[in-house]
């Protein structure tokens, strides 16, 4: 590997780490109960991650670089029906092959479900990874890779593989799931130049899961 891309990756494991850590260092100090734990940790990692946008943001595109931009219809298409496809996919094969979940959310209401998994983390963890830090990879001009005739920016895989690497504690199908989700979404993101497309593919994903496990 070039050392280029190691300092790529290097930034993005730091951009990764000064997002989440004042997360967890607030609810390790304040250690509340789950259900306000997890918008907690939203709440906050989405106000880090839009910060650290603002200041790396460079004129003349300003933030629309981190894909804060309109796509056309047809990525918002394309989306639509992978996030369906992929997100029936998992779920069948993750109740197919059940692991235990890093926290019980049996308790949560369903307004609770759809706020903080469907809405919420989704627009969260998009701006993190598709956003801020695989933008900020994208700069650095990472190696490209082939893939089944086409191909996969550096960044993309990085962004997808480290989301993956933190649904890891959901057991390696709810891995493997992330880091295809990741580099659909990442392409997506990569092509139309806007983080629309990724959001709803990530809303789709989840809302296969949520309306199975509401069954």
């Amino acid at each position: 590997m070039k050392f280029p891309n190691i300092q790529a990756l290097g930034i993005g494991i730091g951009l990764f780490l000064a997002v989440y850590i004042p997360a967890f260092i607030t609810t390790a100090l304040v250690r509340p109960r789950v259900e306000i734990a997890i918008p907690l940790i939203i709440a906050i990692t989405f106000l880090v991650a839009f910060v650290l946008v603002s200041l790396l943001a460079r004129p003349p595109a300003g933030i629309a670089e981190f894909g804060f931009r309109i796509p056309t219809a047809r990525y918002l298409a394309i989306a639509t029906a992978l996030g369906l496809t992929l997100g029936v996919a998992v779920t069948l094969l993750s109740h197919l092959f059940p692991s235990k979940p890093p926290f019980d959310a049996s308790r949560f209401a369903p307004w609770m479900i759809g706020l903080y998994f469907l809405v919420g983390s989704s627009i969260q963890e998009e701006i993190i990874f598709r956003g801020l830090i695989q933008t900020i990879l994208e700069r650095r001009r990472m190696t490209t890779f082939s893939a089944c005739g086409d191909s996969i920016s550096g960044a993309v895989a990085f962004t997808a593989t480290l989301f993956g690497f933190i649904n890891l504690e959901a057991g390696a199908l709810v891995a493997i799931g992330a880091i295809i989700l990741g580099l659909v979404a990442g392409e997506l993101r990569r092509r139309s130049g806007s983080l629309l497309p990724a959001i709803m593919i990530h809303v789709l994903f989840n809302a296969a899961d949520a309306f199975w496990s509401q069954k």
